[in-house]
């Protein structure tokens, strides 16, 4: 527990900033919070229906050289090299 590691001779449950403490929000609750929110919720859009085909890939015995492009990899490849390779 956070508080204990805070306040080791403080025998109370806890204080409310401890329980609080490890709050963390995603980029997409605050897009304007960040410059980087923006290409965060894009790069996470993109992966949605890459991570779904690099699956696929994986499924059917093959590597794909990363997760970025294996939706365009599965449509456009002709051969397992190309998939593993990366190289259409």
């Amino acid at each position: 527990m956070k508080h204990r590691e805070k306040h080791p001779n403080l025998d109370v449950d806890g204080c409310f900033a401890c329980r609080i403490s490890g709050v963390a929000f995603a980029s997409a609750a605050m897009p304007n919070r960040r410059p980087q929110a923006a290409s965060i919720n894009a790069t996470e859009k993109r992966w949605d229906s890459d991570m779904a085909a690099y699956k696929r890939l994986r499924r059917d015995g093959l590597q794909p050289a990363h997760i970025d492009g294996s939706r365009t990899m599965e449509q456009r490849a002709e051969h397992a090299v190309q998939v593993e390779t990366g190289i259409l």
